[in-house]
């Protein structure tokens, strides 16, 4: 049985615009699919994703297609995972803050013109944002961030899943966060990875239940996501806007996302 998946919106070339079939034929049966689909964004195509998620934005950029292949690929080593993830990661971070409150600004250029452009609230306001991290993958996403907003008031959530377990469910350990968490407005929670989506439900849940974060003042950047945890996130949070570099095919029986690219933390972090 086939269940059809898909990649979502994009108008750059088209190794990013893929509808993706999650088969027990594996590898062939996808690229066949991928091929097939390479050409063209069916309508269709754009519908399922708002489906699957309703707030799920899926980023543009020709770059992805080369930092991707190196951090997926088993042969990289540690240094350059890191380089070309931290690349990948600037642009989603990037991409993340864009979708933030911003406010009309107008500036003169040095051709004594006016601009009118805009700032975002890590421009005008930055104690208004937070950016929590999943620890200990969400670390190297925060450092993006951190990166672009030096002074960027930074929490952090100790949740691991149960490796243990068949259903990897997520275990929460402990809480760090600034004070005023309800008084945000905008709160960004970093993890690469959104598989099962226990653990970022999880965070959700402490994010809004424990601390009286309103949803739609989320915005969950991940680097790769699939569609049972865009599923599960819809169901829990449809008001979190949810920022991905990519959407995979799906999860394994041991709940890893296919193609996938492992275990990024320990990738990351050099504990292979």
């Amino acid at each position: 049985m086939i269940a059809d998946r898909l990649h979502v919106e994009d108008s750059t070339p088209p190794f990013v615009i893929i509808r993706k079939c999650h088969t027990k034929v594996g590898r062939e049966r996808t690229t066949n699919t991928i091929t097939h689909n390479i050409n063209t964004m069916a309508s269709e195509d754009v519908q399922r994703s708002r489906e699957v998620h309703p707030n799920l934005v899926v980023m543009k950029s020709k770059a992805l297609a080369i930092l991707f292949t190196k951090i997926r690929d088993e042969q990289t080593n540690a240094a350059d995972f890191v380089n070309y993830s931290k690349r990948a990661m600037r642009l989603l971070a990037e991409e993340t803050i864009s979708y933030l409150p911003a406010t009309p600004h107008t500036v003169t250029t040095p051709t004594n013109v006016p601009y009118h452009g805009q700032l975002s609230i890590v421009d005008t306001d930055p104690d208004k944002v937070c950016a929590v991290s999943i620890v200990r993958a969400g670390d190297s996403l925060l450092e993006s961030f951190r990166e672009i907003i030096p002074g960027l008031r930074v929490g952090k959530l100790w949740i691991q899943r149960n490796e243990s377990s068949t259903t990897k469910e997520a275990v929460h350990s402990c809480t760090k966060l600034p004070k005023g968490m309800s008084e945000m407005t905008s709160v960004i929670l970093c993890d690469p990875m959104l598989a099962t989506g226990g653990s970022s439900i999880t965070a959700l849940d402490i994010l809004v239940k424990e601390h009286g974060v309103q949803p739609e003042k989320i915005v969950f950047a991940n680097v790769i996501c699939c569609p049972e945890g865009l599923e599960a996130l819809a169901s829990a949070y449809p008001k979190v806007k949810i920022v991905t570099s990519w959407v995979d095919d799906g999860l394994n029986e041991s709940k890893y996302i296919l193609p996938g690219l492992g275990d990024y933390g320990d990738r990351f972090f050099n504990t292979v």
